[in-house]
């Protein structure tokens, strides 16, 4: 897969947090202290610490906290590929048919 992905870094204090809206297929690490990870319609609680990751699998808004302390938490947000634009063949005959479309 060649998807780019848009990166947020960001320095939680106890207690705080961040939405992600729509952030199905976003990874969510803890760059340092702890991370609490709820998602709509998901009854589990997922907590991340130091070093560790999470790849949100639910659509709709995800809560990321820092769970226990100040944290620092780094969010992957994947951008959808354009898609490939067809070949367009350019010659001398093209420049042309140009010419006399145009009236040259």
């Amino acid at each position: 897969m060649n998807a780019r992905a848009d990166h947020l870094l960001q320095r939680l204090g106890t207690g705080k947090l961040i939405g992600i809206d729509h952030g199905e297929g976003s990874r969510v690490s803890c760059v340092e202290g702890a991370l609490w990870i709820t998602q709509s319609n998901d009854p589990r609680d997922i907590v991340i610490k130091g070093g560790e990751t999470f790849v949100l699998d639910r659509p709709g808004l995800a809560l990321v906290c820092a769970a226990a302390g100040p944290a620092v938490v780094a969010v992957d947000v994947p951008r959808p590929q354009q898609p490939a634009l067809p070949p367009y063949r350019w010659d001398m005959g093209n420049a042309a048919r140009d010419r006399t479309v145009a009236g040259l």
